[in-house]
């Protein structure tokens, strides 16, 4: 399994979540979070960390981050914007309690969620993301340890952060590698 395949799945659960408005992978440190519109928020936000290539498997580091933009101004209201697709919560309280449910979500979604993985079969074939997925075996490493932040621009990023391991198939095979041979 490619980072790219781990990263597609990510998308999709991002995509099918109601409560998730966007997704983006990459280096958080090269976000313009100031270009992102409020209905960007709530953002599912895949940062590659490691991986580590062993015998018969290769484990991948993600630092996942569910995060939102609140108003933390006392006596504000909640503010609906035209869209309709995004209120402004106020309070850091209430976004870290919904933000960690949405985070549990996607955890939950990516061990658990089952899929359309053969619509030629009758009845269709369902797998989850954690079992066969192109004959590779994916392992979500538990227990997941998350950490809530906050960060300051024109309003406040809030959300939670959890760093976690997926181990995959590896062949560790020479053969199928685009190398050619000495003669």
């Amino acid at each position: 399994m490619t980072y790219r395949q781990v990263i597609n799945i990510f998308d999709v659960i991002a995509e099918q979540h109601k409560e998730i408005h966007s997704f983006h992978s990459g280096f958080m440190d090269e976000v313009d979070i100031q270009k992102l519109g409020l209905e960007n928020y709530p953002i599912l936000y895949v940062e590659p960390s490691t991986a580590t290539i062993d015998t018969g498997t290769l484990m991948y580091t993600f630092n996942i981050f569910v995060m939102d933009m609140i108003n933390d101004e006392p006596g504000d209201s909640d503010i609906t914007y035209a869209t309709g697709a995004h209120t402004l919560r106020i309070g850091r309280t209430d976004s870290f309690s919904e933000l960690l449910q949405v985070l549990n979500d996607v955890i939950n979604d990516f061990k658990q969620n089952l899929h359309l993985s053969d619509p030629s079969e009758n009845p269709p074939v369902y797998t989850s993301w954690t079992g066969e997925l192109d004959g590779s075996e994916i392992i979500l490493q538990l227990p997941i340890t998350t950490e809530p932040f906050t960060a300051r621009f024109d309003n406040e990023l809030t959300g939670w952060n959890a760093t976690i391991s997926i181990q995959v198939n590896n062949t560790n095979n020479r053969c199928i590698a685009p190398i050619n041979n000495p003669t």
